[in-house]
């Protein structure tokens, strides 16, 4: 929990030569979502800790 909100991180790894972010594009898009579901992608965060 993060100020009231639940927090997940996914770390992903693949080789350069594997285009991640359209995967998780392709992913996330095919997911229903509720109204109240907020989801964040960062692709390449600054910290991840």
């Amino acid at each position: 929990m993060l100020r009231g909100r639940h927090r997940f991180r996914l770390l992903v790894h693949a080789r350069r030569a594997f285009d991640v972010q359209d995967m998780i594009r392709d992913w996330l898009s095919a997911l229903e979502w509720s109204a109240k579901v907020r989801v964040v992608v960062d692709v390449d965060p600054y910290s991840f800790i």
